[in-house]
This record gives C-alpha cells, sequence and structure tokens, in this order.
C-alpha cells in the first residue's frame, strides 16, 4: 500500500476528488499491485494521505463496491474482491482460445459420438456419414455451476480434443487449441428459455428456471476463407448470468455477445 504515497489528486480539475481517488485505487486493483482478498487502507488512512475528507473517501469507495472491485466487512474493513467474469460466449472451442483463470472449472459431463439434428449437421457443414462428436461441458466459477454446454464436432477434426477429455474430469487447466487452428468469427442466436431436469440438477435450481438459451457456430480460419469448426447449445443461468452485446466494428451486426455476473452471484459463492 506505500505505493499510493507517490498519488496524487489535482484539486483544479474539473474531475472531482471522489472519482480521482476511486481512479486511483482502481489502477492499483486492476494492475495487480493489490491481490484479491488484501485490505485497502482504512478510510482515515486514506482521508490522511490524500489531505481529503472521509466523506470524499466514502464516496470514492461506493463507486468501486457499486462495480465489484471490492467488497467491506463489517467490523474488519474493505478488501480487493476477486476478479469479475467477462468471458465471450460460445462453445467449448471459444472458451479453450482463451486464458482461464484457476478459479474457473470446466467439467466434462459426456463424451460421445452422436446422430445430431439435421440442421446441427447442416450448420456443421458435414455430410450424412461424417461421424459427429459431442461433448457435454459444465462451466464453474469458484464452485457455483453458471453453464453447460453441448458442443458438436467433426469427429475426423478434434481427434487431439477425444484424446484429452476424459468423462467426469475437468478440461486439463493447460489445454488450448492447436497451433494451427486458429477461430476467426462466431454466428450466435440468443433466447430466453426455461432449464429441463438434467440441467436443474447441475444447477441446483428448481426445474423451469429461466436460463439464457445460446446457438453457437464457431468458424476456423481457413486457406479458402472460414469454415465452421463447432456448434455449440449452451444453457446458462438466468439467475446469475447477464449477457451483453459489444460493437466490434464499424459495419451493421458486427457484434459479441458476452457473460459476466450479475449482482446474486455474490450471495451464492464465500468471500476469500
Amino acid at each position: 500500500m506505500d505505493s499510493l504515497s507517490a498519488e496524487k489528486l489535482d484539486r483544479h480539475s474539473f474531475v472531482p476528488l471522489y472519482y480521482q481517488l476511486q481512479e486511483v485505487l482502481k489502477e492499483h486493483i486492476e494492475s495487480g499491485s493489490w491481490q484479491p482478498g488484501e485490505a485497502l487502507p482504512s478510510e482515515p488512512e486514506l482521508a490522511r494521505r490524500f489531505g481529503i475528507s472521509r466523506v470524499v473517501v466514502r464516496q470514492a469507495l461506493a463507486i468501486l463496491e457499486d462495480d465489484r472491485q471490492i467488497y467491506r466487512v463489517r467490523g474488519r474493513g474493505t478488501f480487493v474482491a476477486r476478479p469479475k467474469l467477462d468471458s465471450r460466449a460460445g462453445g467449448l472451442s471459444r472458451m479453450l482460445a482463451t486464458p482461464r483463470g484457476s478459479d474457473v472449472a470446466l467439467v466434462v459431463l459426456e463424451k460421445r459420438t452422436v446422430v445430431p439434428e439435421v440442421s446441427i449437421r447442416r450448420r456443421l457443414q458435414a455430410s450424412g456419414t461424417e461421424a459427429i462428436l459431442r461433448v457435454t461441458t459444465q462451466l464453474s466459477l469458484r464452485e457455483v455451476p453458471l453453464a453447460i454446454s453441448y458442443s458438436f464436432f467433426r469427429r475426423a477434426e478434434v481427434g487431439w480434443l477425444d484424446d484429452a477429455l476424459r468423462t467426469g474430469w475437468s478440461v486439463p487447466p493447460d489445454l488450448t487449441l492447436p497451433s494451427d487452428l486458429v477461430l476467426a468469427h462466431s454466428q450466435a442466436s440468443i433466447e430466453t428459455s426455461q432449464c429441463g431436469q438434467f440441467e436443474a440438477d447441475r444447477f441446483g435450481v428448481p426445474y423451469r428456471t429461466s436460463v439464457f438459451l445460446a446457438l453457437c457456430t464457431e468458424y476456423r480460419k481457413a486457406p479458402e476463407g472460414t469454415s465452421a469448426f463447432e456448434v455449440a447449445r449452451v444453457e446458462y443461468r438466468g439467475d446469475l448470468v447477464q449477457l451483453r452485446l459489444n460493437i466490434i466494428g464499424d459495419q451493421p451486426g458486427e457484434l459479441e455477445a458476452h457473460l459476466s455476473l450479475n449482482d446474486n452471484f455474490s450471495d451464492h459463492q464465500p468471500r476469500p
């Protein structure tokens, strides 16, 4: 916390002091200078270091608390919160293409060759004779289940994945896409739905609880352009997860669907 000593607030700026202070504190959190679970200086200490009133300090801390950067424990103090989940919605291959935190778990619930719906085979651009591998996984954060994904692949394209996954085991944390497999764009449709009994049992929620149902097609880069690599049907818990769309380009329709946690998540997991 000594690094705060060099920080100064600009009293001549049009930006309010409380907002300047929360920016300083947020920088220390997001840079990793302060680790999750680490205590912040007390309100009196922050007021003394920056030469401001405790009212200003409380305003700054309130912003960080609303953004779930910190949390307070009565009688103990203010602490750095664990990082928020902010992940692009998509199938298993999208999860393997990005780093996963140590508190994110992917468990293989089932892995087998199936005869998929005609629409799945069509989205995969697979012939009627190609073997299709379905991998069912559960995504959890800090042991709280958030999503179940049913991912379909051409079996001939994912021998490396078939070999690495074992039913009932977690996806190896170091498992990533092969170097010659680069994902391109995604196509996704998202609607509200209700979970079935299997998903309800896995999530620990009542049958027909609201979920977000995402149907995603992941494309890979290929010499001739792109080709479909995975079709995934993903159910996200509607009571804990919120979805948003990010504009990623200048053209209409260039959007990315991201998932993050809503305020109910803190009630489902222990403080660090």
